[in-house]
């Protein structure tokens, strides 16, 4: 068998990652900015606090530019952090950079659909990071568009790379990153939502749609469930609905059923494949005893230290078969 070059693999695990992170970032800013103007008649601060929940879910090193706008400024404020401002390490044009950059490393890999793509998007998110927006339907407009193109290289991706080891990798980064991401939104936002007092208000509902849209799982949830939000519900849903694509056994299973496509010799994939074959476990066995617990915050870290040790192990250049 002929074996990827560590440098190939390192570079498409980590274009995985980079470019599921910009579409999951671009998709929250348009959530967040969708409920923001929904419930701002119903309450301010709770609507305010949704740019909060977007923060926890993508802490930057970076302040956030134009801290102290006003009420009304304050979606500008988040959309021109989060969209286009190249300082800040989890914005969309960061992540969208980082991944052309791990592209042009790996050119030989790809194939020119998903280049052009991605450099394309790049190209626009550069421009646009040169003059911070002023008008915050503008900037609406460009969170959206960012959204659409990112999904168009990952169309590309789907559709036109060969299924091979450099596949695999490249999958790989995306799954970890999507998983990992949906453990965040969940502790992030799980907590305040099943202490509501509350509950059947506007506001409870909204919570619920919120937390559900910002992880592109609304429509999915409500083909099962219908209308009705309760926290088990929407737990067992996020967590352990193998079907659901965003959900935490979903993309554990991906992730394992691309390890097994790997040589076992490759660095780390045999530590990986320990940690996730046990955090497979614990999902399919432990089903009924976490969503018992009274607080799922253990759950959820420990979980993310899991992933944390299988991208170590996949990433580290002294890691041994």
């Amino acid at each position: 068998m002929q074996y990827l070059l560590a440098r190939v693999a390192q570079n498409l695990y980590w274009f995985g990652r980079y470019v599921e992170r910009a579409e999951n970032c671009s998709r929250q800013i348009r959530v967040t900015a969708d409920f923001y103007r929904e419930i701002g008649g119903l309450s301010a601060a709770k609507a305010r606090s949704e740019w909060g929940f977007l923060a926890q879910c993508f802490p930057s090193p970076e302040p956030l530019l134009d801290v102290r706008a006003k009420p009304k400024d304050i979606a500008l404020a988040y959309m021109n952090h989060y969209l286009a401002n190249p300082k800040n390490s989890v914005s969309v044009a960061f992540s969208v950079a980082a991944a052309r950059d791990c592209a042009r490393a790996t050119s030989e890999t790809l194939t020119r659909e998903v280049i052009v793509n991605l450099n394309d998007t790049h190209v626009h998110l550069a421009r646009l990071g040169s003059r911070p927006f002023r008008d915050s339907g503008k900037a609406y407009e460009e969170v959206d568009r960012a959204n659409r193109q990112i999904l168009l290289t990952l169309g590309a991706i789907e559709n036109t790379l060969t299924r091979d080891q450099g596949w695999c990798y490249q999958k790989l980064g995306e799954a970890l990153e999507r998983t990992w991401r949906t453990l965040i939104v969940l502790g992030a936002r799980l907590p305040t939502l099943r202490d509501m007092s509350e509950t059947g208000s506007p506001l409870h509902f909204a919570g619920w749609r919120s937390l559900l849209a910002h992880l592109a799982s609304l429509e999915n949830y409500r083909q099962r469930y219908g209308p009705r939000f309760t926290s088990t519900d929407v737990t067992d849903f996020l967590v352990f609905n193998a079907g659901a694509p965003r959900s935490v056994n979903c993309g554990v299973s991906r992730m394992l059923g691309y390890l097994n496509q790997l040589p076992i010799e490759g660095p780390g994939i045999k530590l990986a494949q320990r940690e996730i074959g046990k955090l497979a476990a614990t999902l399919n066995y432990d089903r009924e005893a976490i969503l018992d617990m009274p607080k799922l915050g253990s759950f959820f870290s420990s979980t993310i230290e899991s992933l944390n040790s299988v991208h170590t192990a996949l990433t580290d250049a002294d890691q041994n078969p």
